[in-house]
């Protein structure tokens, strides 16, 4: 898919994995808050969001910069994600 990547966002609370596609040109904040609508979603309103939810690197542990875009981030083609 031109412009996206793919991605596994683990969100330990809920203890669920969702694999999804991201688009590249947008900034990761946006991102986290599509993923987290989506989640909320999925979960039935069970995983409520809280505003300080963060993406971190599942194999780092480093906390992804909301500001940067994601093409412009660490997140890569096959990234593993958490939500937490």
């Amino acid at each position: 898919m031109n412009g996206k990547i793919y991605v596994v966002v683990r969100v330990p609370m809920i203890e669920k994995e969702f694999d999804m596609y991201i688009p590249t040109t947008k900034k990761v904040g946006t991102i986290k808050n599509l993923i987290l609508k989506m989640v909320e979603e999925q979960s039935d309103n069970i995983f409520k969001d809280d505003h300080h939810k963060s993406l971190y690197d599942k194999i780092t542990g480093e906390r992804i910069n909301e500001e940067d875009y994601v093409k412009d981030s660490k997140i890569e083609n096959g990234s593993k994600l958490i939500l937490y």
